[in-house]
């Protein structure tokens, strides 16, 4: 492939996902392109026209392009913190009505199970949704299947009790229909100024993901989470590394950054 084509394609990944690839990350897209050019039949066209031309070939590259690295109960802290104050406060002020929660680049789906896990085992009522781009990834999370690499030693481990019904030998996790049923999934493309955001959210775990988006990105998908889901008094949490890159500049009116000990959130104020 041409490096022209290859940095057209690169361009094509960031204007459809906002998703700006690392060097490395680069590296694998183009391994995917060179095996997938093989697989199927072109017809004449590079692989760029190709994908311009077929939204479904299209969806198959942006799947491939988006990284989806996660496990269970990750940043442990973040889930000691909604464990000790945030559910049950929530639970508190809302009385009989659900505490509403969304994992706004859901992957494969530990993090929504791992935060609707916890509150079922403190006996708190939730609705909750999982959305992503990538639709591989949201049917992995529906199957709720998970091999051992789900559940790390270093990171989760105080936790690990709610997957122990669920887990078998080899530390694999089969989630049943009654657990997997729970999840409302959803495609959605956070960077599309059509997505339609969901609304009355309490939790946000928009985890991972701020990284790959420029710093433009950062504030407009902040801008429509705060407007149009959360909740007033409704809590957003981002991943520990990605904390620094959301300063004052860029942070919505009405939301403050807060810390409990190394657990650094969003509150909305109300």
């Amino acid at each position: 492939m041409e490096d022209k084509e290859f940095t057209d394609i690169i361009s094509l990944i960031t204007k459809q996902t906002g998703i700006i690839p690392r060097e490395s990350h680069k590296s694998g897209i183009k391994n995917f392109i060179d095996k997938r050019k093989k697989e199927i039949k072109l017809n004449g066209l590079d692989y760029y026209n190709y994908v311009c031309l077929n939204k479904a070939e299209m969806d198959i590259l942006l799947n491939h392009a988006t990284v989806n690295e996660t496990y269970f109960f990750r940043e442990e802290s973040q889930f000691n913190f909604l464990k000790n104050k945030v559910l049950p406060e929530l639970h508190s002020s809302l009385g009989l009505n659900p505490v509403r929660i969304w994992s706004a680049a859901a992957s494969s789906g530990e993090e929504i199970y791992s935060l609707y896990l916890l509150a079922l085992s403190l006996g708190i009522k939730t609705e909750c949704l999982a959305t992503d781009i990538n639709t591989t990834v949201l049917q992995k999370g529906a199957e709720g299947k998970y091999k051992s690499n789900s559940v790390k030693a270093v990171d989760g481990a105080k936790f690990h009790y709610l997957l122990t019904p669920y887990m078998n030998q080899d530390k694999e996790v089969n989630l049943p229909p009654e657990i997997t049923s729970k999840i409302d999934r959803r495609q959605m493309n956070l960077t599309k100024a059509d997505s339609i955001f969901p609304r009355n959210i309490h939790i946000v775990f928009i985890r991972n993901v701020f990284v790959y988006f420029t710093v433009e990105m950062r504030r407009s998908i902040l801008q429509k989470i705060v407007d149009f889901s959360l909740a007033p008094g409704g809590y957003i949490f981002l991943s520990m590394n990605e904390i620094a890159t959301i300063d004052y500049t860029i942070l919505p009116k009405g939301v403050e950054k807060c810390s409990e000990g190394n657990v650094f959130y969003f509150h909305k104020k109300g």
